[in-house]
């Protein structure tokens, strides 16, 4: 690509003026009400089950992203109101899932593992406001679809080592599906050219998708209905 193409690109993420405002509202309305459920969900399955609910370094990750778009880089105001929200809920649940991860990673004594969590949690906390200002990126779309991303992969990492459907339930991997495609249905309709953007966003829904049938197929192996658990 040579670099006249390059020069004729528009700023990083400048949204799409003439973009109907309408679906990435809906969307983005959706994923706000679903997001809220699923923490919900999650926060009730570590109560419960005393395991994360969620990879707590994919966990961490989110935090740090959700805490850089309502503190560091102040996002458009409606969604900064709905991270004050989430942010004390999603406190509570990282508190549950340091306090229950250890058992996910059984070759670390707690030593380590309180030092993996630290060391991850500052990377993640200085990464999300150094990514946002080398990309220009003060609406957090490519950090949104990085953490996703990462944490979709989490996912299935986090069922493939524990062979075990404990702390995960099929509504909440659904509704995770139905949040990152609806932020993607809003974020393509800001972003129709950006071609790294889109990649991210088809693994998300790959990886949701994968998610999904093999965290199915063990709710089958154990003999459990998978639509039971809540």
């Amino acid at each position: 690509m040579n670099s006249s193409v390059l020069a004729a690109l528009p700023p990083v993420m400048d949204p799409r003026q003439h973009a109907d405002a309408l679906v990435p509202t809906i969307a983005f309305g959706v994923v706000g009400v679903c997001t809220f459920a699923v923490y919900i969900m999650m926060l009730r399955r570590q109560l419960i089950e005393k395991v994360p609910a969620i990879p707590v370094l994919a966990l961490c990750a989110n935090i740090s992203w959700e805490i850089t778009y309502a503190f560091i880089y102040p996002i458009y105001p409606q969604m900064r109101v709905t991270l004050y929200f989430w942010i004390p809920l999603n406190l509570v649940i990282l508190f549950l899932a340091v306090r229950y991860g250890r058992r996910d990673f059984p070759s670390l004594s707690r030593r380590a593992y309180g030092w993996l969590i630290a060391g991850w949690a500052l990377f993640a906390l200085t990464f999300m406001p150094l990514a946002t200002r080398e990309f220009d990126d003060r609406l957090g779309v490519y950090t949104t679809v990085f953490v996703v991303v990462f944490m979709d992969a989490a996912f299935v990492v986090m069922l493939w080592n524990r062979r075990s459907t404990i702390g995960q339930t099929m509504y909440i991997a659904i509704l995770k599906m139905v949040v990152d495609v609806s932020g993607a249905v809003g974020l393509i309709v800001w972003f129709p050219d950006r071609w790294l953007l889109h990649q991210m966003i088809a693994a998300e829904v790959v990886l949701d998708a994968l998610y999904i049938v093999l965290l199915y197929q063990r709710f089958r192996a154990e003999g459990v209905s998978p639509w039971r658990k809540i």
